[in-house]
């Protein structure tokens, strides 16, 4: 990786450019679109350029409605595209990860010269991202990988922003990221520099797993909710409730499963009920944070068993006619009601309350224990306590109770501490666990969907045990295939072969 200081960002006169008054934006769909807008209305001048004339005549419309016509040009090719720009080149890019982002990377780069910086604000593959730098900055051309969270609404009124790459570069655009970032409750612009390389969007990322977790969970509990009779209003208000106040308090994905649950269709009834249960995004490859953070935890070596199942429901969703087709094959399993007396459902759903915390929890703790791995391996140098912050306001993973507790473990400690050891996490799940348990049994009973849910709950098990009848596996691999073991007598080994074998009698 090349070393860069400012030297690297001068504007031909040995000073650095005190602001970025132009920035030309690549890709102007939904993302792109919303994110020109917001750098528009920051005072900045947008140049757009998309290979859909369509897609930047949108923009230029939602422009104009705006008042933000003077702000927004249209380019229809490269030429004019950086002829439009000041110096050094600032350029953002909002495209689909893999080809089409190479793509353009490859025909950009005649144009571009030593200085000029790209910012890569896609979801892309954090090792793509480092490719791409290695590419480009033996030529001086810098290249920043930004993790954006927040969705359309964000992107077009202040995101939460995860920028990675060297120092020089994230501190030129940093004054400017701040002026857009979305602000937590403090005030603080919820931006930072994450680290080297590919770390921004390494982090968003792991973001992204943990969002899929805690969706994944809500869905579930959505389903244990009607199971007791509940309809969209009631259920509706009780997320209401859990946002309001307490651990899940303005969780950014409780929030909006209130309103979701109580919206009608054009007959009156729940528009929920309307639509077909298929996940396809990380199916149809047009989502990939998922699949790489699923990916990641299986070679990092780091159990993240919440993540996983919340991503094999959303691909076992994705396609309906394989499950009808099996259907037939194993039988009904129909999710069936439970019939609670008032007394015994209003505690069922104070316990699955805290089962869904748990489990929230549980996505974050696998999460950052990736995080952590992902940062010795790499050497980004992430501050922890510093992203938790970021994702305090703008962010999809908005949750007010959970990085109170979190900035307070990584400002105490260090990555190095696992989050299951922090005293403010290991005090409310050992609160937690038991209501985790009661609601997977009650679920359980009745065919309902526990993914997320029951993955939470074995994790916290075996992550806390220090007797598993994994002992079991490793007599079995040594019998036969001679892996040896250790004893429990003897002192603990770090993934170390064991040096004891065994004569099992057992014939092939």
């Amino acid at each position: 990786m090349v070393h860069l200081t400012s030297n690297d960002f001068s504007n031909g006169n040995g000073h650095l450019p005190q602001t970025i008054e132009k920035i030309g934006v690549i890709g102007t769909g939904v993302m792109g679109s919303m994110f020109a807008l917001l750098l528009a209305s920051n005072g900045i001048t947008v140049s757009i350029h998309d290979r859909s004339e369509q897609s930047m005549q949108n923009t230029a419309a939602k422009a104009k409605e705006s008042g933000l016509s003077d702000k927004i040009i249209v380019c229809k090719d490269y030429d004019t595209l950086c002829s439009s720009l000041g110096s050094p080149k600032v350029f953002i890019f909002s495209l689909p990860h893999g080809g089409p982002g190479n793509g353009v990377v490859q025909t950009l780069a005649p144009h571009l010269q030593a200085g000029d910086i790209v910012v890569d604000a896609s979801n892309e593959d954090y090792r793509v991202t480092q490719k791409r730098q290695s590419m480009l900055e033996p030529n001086g051309v810098h290249y920043v990988g930004m993790g954006i969270s927040g969705g359309f609404n964000g992107a077009r009124y202040g995101p939460a922003m995860m920028p990675g790459g060297s120092t020089a570069s994230v501190s030129l655009l940093l004054p400017l990221l701040q002026k857009i970032a979305a602000r937590d409750p403090q005030g603080r612009p919820c931006v930072a520099h994450i680290g080297q390389g590919g770390s921004g969007h390494y982090v968003k990322m792991i973001h992204n797993g943990i969002e899929h977790g805690i969706m994944s969970a809500l869905a579930e509990a959505y389903e244990l909710m009607t199971c007791v009779g509940m309809d969209g209003d009631a259920i509706g208000s009780m997320f209401d409730s859990w946002c309001a106040e307490g651990p899940l308090k303005n969780n950014f994905l409780v929030e909006i499963s209130g309103p979701i649950c109580r919206t009608k269709n054009s007959k009156g009834g729940f528009l929920l009920s309307d639509i077909r249960d298929a996940v396809v995004q990380d199916a149809n490859e047009s989502e990939g944070t998922g699949v790489w953070a699923n990916e990641e935890a299986i070679t990092a070596h780091v159990p993240a068993p919440s993540l996983a199942a919340a991503h094999n429901f959303r691909l076992a969703s994705s396609d309906m006619s394989l499950r009808a087709t099996i259907k037939p094959y194993i039988g009904v399993l129909e999710t069936e009601q439970m019939y609670p007396r008032e007394k015994q459902k209003a505690a069922f759903l104070d316990k699955l309350h805290d089962a869904v915390y748990a489990s929230v929890l549980a996505c974050f703790a696998q999460g950052l224990d990736l995080m952590a791995r992902a940062d010795e391996r790499e050497g980004w140098n992430i501050d922890f306590a510093s992203v938790i912050n970021v994702w305090r306001a703008g962010c999809i993973i908005r949750s007010d109770y959970i990085t109170d507790i979190l900035e307070r473990h990584y400002s105490a400690s260090t990555k190095k501490v696992h989050p299951l050891c922090g005293e403010d996490v290991s005090r409310d799940l050992r609160r937690c666990m038991p209501a985790l348990k009661s609601v997977v049994i009650a679920g359980l009973e009745v065919n309902a969907h526990l993914p997320c849910l029951g993955a939470s709950l074995e994790y916290l098990k075996y992550m806390s045990c220090e007797t598993l009848p994994t002992n079991f596996m490793e007599a079995q691999l040594d019998c036969f295939g001679a892996h040896g073991y250790d004893l429990k007598t003897e002192p603990v080994r770090r993934f170390a072969k064991g040096p004891h074998h065994s004569d099992w009698s057992v014939s092939a």
